[in-house]
């Protein structure tokens, strides 16, 4: 029995029946969603998070960073943010975290002033659903002060997804 993999398609009605006792002798299809949607048997999940003592004013630090692993490409689908301690009111634009790909910003995630989710419990990534992150990238969430005096606050912050090997992409896929 030969095992082939298609993208998802609908329903349909061309089914044979099958006789008792005869063997298969159909192909067999398995459906399967894009990696970037569900993970495949040969996905790796990862959780990155991390916490920092708030920098000084003007001051931009790196909470954590990763970098996706040779062969494969990846999915950010969860993330989270959070301020713990006194004088930061959300969305004021005194704490602006960021999501950076290779030392730049990440489009939506360039100036994030609201917490997402909290560390312990992350919200999905808006805008579709998912960041995708390729080979070799090298991801870090970063945090700037703009206007906060330090006085032993926490800055936190998670990422999580999963990585996938980059040939399970389709063929001819943009991104």
């Amino acid at each position: 029995m030969s095992v082939e993999t298609q993208e998802l398609s609908p329903p349909s009605n061309e089914t044979q029946p099958q006789n008792v006792g005869q063997p298969n002798t159909a192909k067999t299809i398995v459906l399967a969603l894009p990696n970037w949607i569900f993970p495949s048997i040969n996905s790796v999940a990862f959780d990155n998070a991390g916490d920092i003592v708030l920098p000084a004013i003007g001051v931009e630090s790196v909470i954590f960073t990763f970098q996706v692993p040779k062969g494969f490409n990846g999915v950010m689908k969860e993330i989270a943010n959070a301020f713990i301690g006194g004088g930061f009111t959300d969305g004021s634009g005194a704490i602006v975290w960021r999501i950076l790909q290779n030392n730049q910003a990440m489009r939506g995630k360039e100036n994030v002033i609201n917490s997402l989710g909290s560390v312990a419990q992350p919200s999905r990534i808006g805008g579709g659903g998912f960041m995708r992150i390729l080979e070799n990238d090298i991801i870090a969430m970063t945090v700037l002060n703009t206007a906060i005096v330090p006085a032993g606050q926490i800055v936190a912050g998670r990422l999580s997804g999963w990585f996938y090997p980059k040939d399970e992409d389709p063929t001819g896929i943009w991104f």
